[in-house]
């Protein structure tokens, strides 16, 4: 039973995790997405404001929605997930992606604010984001092919 207990734990914490890494993803598109319509509605127009807070509060609306959605299902496989082996696979399954997702979102995020103002910190973040997603989408793909 404490066995038992304990695997919910570690499932929820997954979760969790993964949860965070999917608002770190809403985030950085959120700010994505204003950048571009900046680029966009650059001008004193009072409709090309309107217009932009419009887009903003659509996008948010729908990858709030995405994300709820994905909060559920994603709860759902891994309380699924908790009593049987591989529960790290299906982590890694969703996290690997998730991660790549966000070195794209952050790259292109660097690309709109000037790859000039980047320092390594910033770089070394974006490593990061990358080599964790391959990681993950290795171990994944690697545990499939042994189990």
């Amino acid at each position: 039973m404490l066995k038992q207990g304990i695997r919910y734990v570690w499932a929820y914490v997954l979760w969790i995790v993964v949860l965070l890494l999917a608002l770190w993803l809403l985030i950085i598109g959120r700010t994505d997405f204003l950048g571009v319509l900046g680029a966009f509605y650059v001008g004193d127009s009072a409709t090309h404001a309107w217009r932009a807070r419009f887009f903003d509060r659509v996008f948010t609306l729908v990858f709030g929605l995405i994300w709820l959605v994905f909060m559920i299902v994603t709860e759902a496989s891994f309380r699924k997930g908790a009593l049987r082996p591989g529960l790290l696979k299906r982590f890694a399954r969703i996290a690997g992606p998730l991660l790549v997702l966000i070195f794209v979102a952050d790259l292109f995020l660097l690309w709109l604010q000037g790859i000039a103002t980047g320092n390594w910190m910033r770089w070394l973040a974006l490593v990061g984001e990358l080599a964790a997603g391959i990681l993950l989408l290795w171990y994944a793909r690697s545990f499939k092919s042994s189990s």
